[in-house]
């Protein structure tokens, strides 16, 4: 009963590591590619 408990807290872990990382590399790469997109307006004007 414990060990369950234990390896579904584990899980719920690695479930809300996985989501978070995932938002920061999706903010991470919106901001890159916002730069990119500012440079290349530049690059046009």
């Amino acid at each position: 009963m414990i060990k369950t408990l234990i390896k579904l807290k584990i899980l719920k872990l690695i479930l809300i590591g996985g989501v978070s990382t995932a938002y920061v590399f999706k903010k991470y790469c919106d901001q890159k590619n916002e730069v990119k997109s500012k440079k290349e307006k530049k690059l046009l004007n």
